[in-house]
């Protein structure tokens, strides 16, 4: 789509992954949004965790090499089972799903050479590029995707966006009842899996052919090919064990480049793969590197060294970027994609009642967070979806900042009041900025409900680990959209559905409204539906909306095609989808 109202995915990245993680939704999370981790699964024989990268790059600009910083090391790279943004960089860097997008925003073939898609809208047909090869020379066939989506849905596979393709691809809920139906792993698998796997829909056809087939029309499909949950994962590497990705010799792919260092919680090298083919290529960039600054004082200094190509600009240095003559002329003006906000785990107390997660999203002054913290930067949120995205409802403002009505909210709870609430631990990706970010916060709670909030900051590897794994408390997180279509935002509160999951949440009348949204063939009765489920999520409460992203981008002058016209709201770093016209000549 346009990129009028929207903002490049890399610039969120860029800029949030200094402040707080986010989940893709990126392709995700798009790069710099609202995740961060590191990585929390390790080979065996390495340190449970990463260090945390404080120092700067060295060296100056050389052509053909773009710097950029993810912020933190990715928790895990394994295309099915990945979620956060700064995991999503890396693998759209090493594979090719079936689908990509141009920079409209409009899925277009790329591992696929073409795709059909039958009269009834229930089977598509992917020709593959005959002369597709992994970076190792291998062929890419038609049964590696077929492997990838049946690894998807695996129940031991257990991925994140395991639960995305749920009810849309034929036989897919049925195999992947751990994540469709809420099973446990081990009543899904006592399950006859060679009938499951027999009604799968996704199959090899021929080396060059994939059919997949859905249970309904569904027009964001193509869109959904376009992520990494499908990407071609080689079994003969991934077998090879659990951490199968974390050296760089074994992350073979058939994407744009090759990782050829992974220096882990530092920096990653990655080169140009002589084998692609596909729409994002050829490549002009000799060599692209990632660095893990955690701390964003730390990454303004090496972008004003030289030391950084490209790096979104942090709220504590908007006014240094305004005032400083060469530093504004190398802005790029980004329109936000991903949306921010606290999470409350509904089944630990007290947000296990709802009354207590209504006061408290009350009691929270979006406003002054937003011009006082962020400097005015993005913008103040009540919704999930954000402006500018299908389905935003601008009038939708249940939660108005009211500290009167958050504690009577709060006293008509099973606890009765605020003075009978447990401990309130609020956790997040620790930061010199962060922590300050998060006393504010704090301070929010005292003023205004007077609670004494116990901050928890946790290593930015290891929180995204944690949110995965055994969800805090209280929490701060965000969402950027992995394609334009109100699908992949409601959808993923479904019971058992990526987001619900982090947050215990489940709710039959809306689960009901979404099934029917998700299946709809009228624009607007779907676009009703899913409306009418938002209403529900946020008076439920779940989760409280805080602002949503946007600002501006740092890019330095010798870095050709990335401008406000060529970046999309789902890039990976700024300027991914126009990646045959980016190149770096100082």
């Amino acid at each position: 789509m346009p990129v009028r109202n929207w903002r490049g995915t890399v610039a969120s990245v860029l800029l949030c992954a200094l402040i707080v993680p986010i989940l893709a939704a990126c392709g995700g999370a798009p790069a710099a949004q609202p995740t961060t981790a590191p990585a929390a699964t390790t080979a065996p024989g390495q340190p449970t965790t990463a260090p945390a990268a404080t120092t700067a790059p060295a060296g100056n600009a050389q052509p053909g090499v773009l710097r950029l910083n993810i912020g933190s090391e990715p928790d895990n790279v394994d295309p099915q089972k990945a979620s956060f943004v700064v995991e999503i960089q890396f693998i759209m860097m090493a594979f090719q799903p079936l689908m990509s997008f141009d920079r409209d925003m409009k899925p277009i073939p790329a591992a696929a050479e073409s795709v059909a898609v039958s009269s009834d809208g229930l089977v598509y047909t992917f020709k593959l590029r005959p002369d597709a090869r992994f970076s190792d020379g291998e062929p890419v066939t038609a049964q590696n995707f077929e492997y990838a989506w049946r690894r998807l849905a695996n129940p031991e596979t257990a991925g994140e966006y395991q639960s995305l393709p749920c009810g849309i691809i034929k036989g897919y809920s049925e195999y992947s009842a751990a994540a469709c139906e809420g099973l446990s792993v081990e009543e899904a698998l006592a399950r006859d899996q060679d009938e499951l796997l027999a009604n799968f829909g996704v199959r090899a056809i021929d080396d060059l052919t994939l059919e997949i087939e859905l249970t309904a029309p569904a027009p964001y499909f193509p869109a959904m090919a376009a992520l990494w949950i499908g990407a071609p994962a080689r079994q003969d590497l991934v077998e090879r064990g659990e951490d199968w990705w974390y050296d760089a010799e074994n992350y073979i792919g058939n994407g744009p480049f090759v990782l050829k260092e992974w220096d882990h919680g530092n920096r990653a090298i990655w080169a140009p793969n002589p084998n692609y083919v596909g729409p994002l290529g050829p490549v002009k960039l000799k060599r692209v590197e990632y660095y893990m600054i955690t701390e964003g004082q730390v990454a303004f200094q090496a972008y004003q060294n030289g030391e950084l190509e490209i790096l979104g600009v942090a709220p504590e240095d908007l006014a240094t970027v305004q005032s400083d003559p060469q530093l504004n002329q190398q802005i790029v003006n980004t329109v936000g994609s991903c949306t921010f906000y606290f999470g409350f785990n509904t089944k630990k107390p007290p947000f296990d009642d709802v009354k207590v997660r209504q006061g408290f999203a009350q009691a929270f002054d979006r406003e002054a967070w937003n011009r006082d913290i962020f400097n005015g930067l993005g913008s103040v949120a009540f919704t999930f979806i954000p402006p500018g995205f299908p389905g935003h409802q601008p009038d939708l403002k249940l939660w108005e900042f009211d500290p009167q009505a958050a504690r009577a909210t709060i006293a008509e709870s099973s606890y009765g009041g605020v003075e009978n609430l447990p401990e309130i631990k609020l956790t997040y990706s620790a930061s010199a900025r962060n922590n300050a970010r998060f006393e504010w916060i704090a301070n929010q709670l005292k003023q205004n409900l007077g609670i004494d909030a116990v901050l928890d900051p946790v290593d930015p590897t290891a929180f995204s680990a944690l949110t995965k794994e055994d969800p805090p408390q209280m929490f701060s997180l965000g969402w950027c959209a992995d394609y334009p279509d109100p699908q992949n935002w409601i959808s993923l509160f479904q019971t058992n559905g990526l987001l619900s999951t982090r947050v215990g949440y489940s709710n039959p009348e809306f689960d009901e409204l979404v099934r029917q949204a998700d299946i709809e063939q009228d624009p607007v009765k779907r676009l009703q539906l899913y409306n009418e489920a938002e209403k529900i999520l946020i008076t439920d409460a779940p989760i409280a909306v805080t602002r949503n992203d946007g600002g501006p981008v740092l890019v330095k002058p010798y870095v050709q095609g990335v401008t406000e016209e060529t970046i999309t709201p789902i890039d990976y770093w700024l300027g991914f989808f126009n990646l045959p016209n980016v190149d770096v000549q100082p």
